[in-house]
């Protein structure tokens, strides 16, 4: 398994509580932003199970359909089990729903778009029944130590 972004990179935000802007907030995910690239990856082989390549800048902010930017959904099954891993805040996506992708694939860029306060993609995991989970165990030492 790999990181969604090309190394080295930066992890802005992990799973679990923060603040931002002075407010206490539970965050899903995790942020990540590639040092040299924008360009977000397969963490593992997968099928795409959902594109949304229809983003409108316009609606950034008023409309939920557009908080997370355009967006993939694809369903990896490792060793720890079936996920369906979310990849929001893109700029583009190049893989369409049914197409199968192998770990390290481009699905496209990374960009400020969606309710977003900087360039970066957002990963978050729902286990096969659809519930969410802490998705930094899936990457095991990949993380250099941040929980």
């Amino acid at each position: 398994m790999v990181v969604p972004v090309s190394h080295p990179f930066i992890v802005t935000s992990k799973y679990g509580t923060r603040f931002l802007d002075g407010v206490r907030q539970f965050h899903d995910g995790i942020d990540f932003i590639g040092v040299y690239s924008d360009i977000v990856v397969a963490v593992a082989d997968g099928i795409v199970t959902y594109d949304m390549d229809d983003y409108e800048e316009a609606k950034r902010w008023t409309d939920p359909h557009h908080s997370a930017g355009n967006m993939i959904i694809i369903r990896h099954e490792l060793d720890k089990g079936l996920f369906y891993c979310r990849y929001l805040h893109l700029k583009n996506n190049i893989v369409k729903k049914g197409q199968k992708v192998f770990e390290g694939a481009t699905l496209g860029n990374y960009a400020d778009v969606g309710r977003s306060r900087g360039a970066h993609v957002h990963f978050d995991a729902y286990d096969m029944h659809w519930q969410k989970v802490n998705p930094t165990p899936l990457f095991q030492d990949l993380l250099g130590g941040v929980s």
